[in-house]
């Protein structure tokens, strides 16, 4: 088991009022899963993910990762373990606009402690899994959107991620770079292995994953395998 939420409910306080915006959360994902999590603006999803990606540990019940409980963690373990176990995709890319795609790709191996010789070949490697082996001269700017969340995926897969969280990855995409990008994703986790957390609003972007949580009011209301042959967007 990778990753095992049991009973965790988190609350924020806003002047008087408390709001309970996880609600009695048990989910468990198994390394290997294509997990798709789907809901509404304002259903919890964001304070979800950032729980499973150990950003977040104001939350009471138990989250374990690898067997692990880290909410007692100060925020210098969080951060390795981030760094070690972890890759986040978002919909706005986050490159470095000043920097070339190899710099922005290679930073969390410099994070991590590697040189700079010894993050190239992996870097040069991981642009090859996304279809951008030209490209590291370039600046974000020089690419298209579609182009930009390949450095995206490739700055998080350099470090061999546990598992990649993929927060509307598509959501500044149309119709037909989603899917390519979306088919990125199928491709890492079927012919590499690798765990993909994704997060989204739109259901055929859902229909990727292997697996779909619904989540509403801060709670999960359902939790199904997804059809198989159903894995596109139309």
């Amino acid at each position: 088991m990778l990753i095992e939420l049991k009973a965790v409910n988190k609350y924020y306080q806003n002047g008087d009022q408390q709001f309970h915006v996880l609600q009695d959360i048990n989910l468990k994902i198994d390394q290997g899963e294509f997990l798709s999590i789907m809901g509404p603006s304002g259903a919890g999803k964001t304070s979800l993910i950032n729980l499973i990606g150990l950003i977040d540990r104001q939350y009471t019940g138990d989250y374990y990762f690898n067997g692990e409980s880290y909410q007692q963690a100060n925020d210098n373990v969080l951060a390795r373990i981030r760094n070690r176990s972890v890759g986040f995709v978002f919909q706005n890319f986050k490159l470095i606009a000043n920097n070339t795609i190899l710099e922005n790709v290679e930073l969390p191996l410099l994070y991590g402690g590697l040189s700079k010789r010894a993050a190239r070949p992996i870097v040069e490697q991981a642009l090859v899994r996304v279809g951008l082996a030209d490209s590291s001269h370039k600046l974000p700017s020089e690419l298209s959107g579609g182009q930009q969340q390949r450095v995206a995926i490739a700055r998080a897969l350099v470090h061999q991620p546990k598992f990649i969280i993929a927060d509307e990855p598509t959501g500044a995409l149309d119709t037909k770079t989603s899917a390519e990008i979306m088919q990125i994703f199928r491709d890492l986790n079927q012919r590499e292995g690798t765990t993909i957390v994704l997060v989204t609003h739109d259901p055929q972007v859902s229909l990727y994953g292997d697996r779909l949580i619904k989540i509403l009011d801060g709670a999960i209301i359902a939790d199904e395998p997804v059809k198989e042959g159903s894995h596109a967007i139309q």
